[in-house]
């Protein structure tokens, strides 16, 4: 059994704030009121929190992820009800069902946002460092085995993926700019941004054990700054745009040389010759200049 480590009223109103602002009052009341709800709620064999609640590093901007227990056979009825169920709480602006139901995302009145899912069943295997339980019966929650690292093998195959995956989407910049599609050039920025952040991460070693909107504590400083300043562009103007792209390109060329070495795989030269010789082409037809 996993347990209540301590009051879970202490820890819910005293953590800690990134901002320098005290937990927001309407979020302590709402997980007050929803300690006692669940508490009082036959239908559940248990319920905990997780992300950032969970592991005890939340601030005043993070969210609600809710987890409750109940019998196989009440889970669609719970589910059904669940806006009713919240909504006793504190009245909803927004309710949505997300990954065929499994999950509830709604949005209180005060802006709270809760990630409710309700799993079926009688045991559930959590990780008890990175939970807090509201309410348990015994024997319900039990300590989930500790996840082996990868293998060097298998984050060498990630890497190389991600290399593969950026350059493929490098190469359709002079499309997107021939077709002056300068909104979708932007959009791809941010998968381009994505797989460099990933494969940085990836490289360094950390170990990403935080929501998608944590980044900043798994990139080396000195990466994060470069790519904060190169990222951007200018403007709106395709040259800019193609700059942007390009900068980010010179990033993956020099970090993902040093990922392969670290790591023990082949760089793919050939398609990183490839792909910026077609882009490179297509640019200049474009009247658009290229960083040398």
């Amino acid at each position: 059994m996993v347990g209540a480590f301590f009051d879970v009223r202490t820890r819910l109103t005293g953590m800690t704030s990134t901002s320098g602002t005290d937990d927001p009052t309407q979020r302590a009341a709402f997980l007050s009121g929803l300690t006692d709800s669940v508490r009082q709620d036959s239908r559940l064999r248990a319920a905990w929190l997780e992300g950032s609640l969970g592991r005890g590093n939340a601030d005043r901007f993070s969210d609600v992820d809710l987890h409750v227990l109940l019998p196989e056979d009440e889970v669609a009825a719970f589910r059904a009800q669940a806006a009713a169920w919240l909504g006793q709480l504190r009245p909803l602006v927004l309710f949505n069902t997300l990954f065929g139901g499994q999950m509830i995302n709604a949005m209180t009145v005060d802006s709270l946002r809760i990630d409710l899912w309700a799993h079926g069943g009688e045991q559930v295997e959590v990780d008890p460092g990175a939970v807090q339980v509201l309410f348990e019966h015994p024997g319900t929650l039990t300590a989930k085995p500790p996840t082996a690292a990868p293998s060097a093998e298998a984050t060498a195959q990630r890497l190389l993926g991600l290399i593969r995956e950026f350059w493929r989407c490098i190469s359709l910049l002079p499309a997107v700019l021939g077709r002056r599609e300068r909104l979708v050039a932007v959009q791809g920025l941010a998968v381009e941004l994505g797989l460099v952040t990933e494969l940085l991460v990836t490289a360094s070693g950390a170990v990403r054990d935080r929501g998608v909107k944590h980044l900043n504590p798994f990139l080396p400083e000195h990466l994060r700054a470069e790519l904060e300043a190169l990222i951007l562009p200018d403007s709106l103007t395709e040259q800019a745009l193609a700059d942007a792209h390009l900068r980010l390109a010179e990033l993956v060329r020099r970090e993902g040389r040093r990922a392969a070495d670290a790591f023990c795989f082949e760089y793919p030269e050939l398609l990183e010759e490839r792909a910026l010789a077609y882009v490179h082409q297509e640019l200049t037809a474009l009247q658009l200049s290229v960083i040398p």
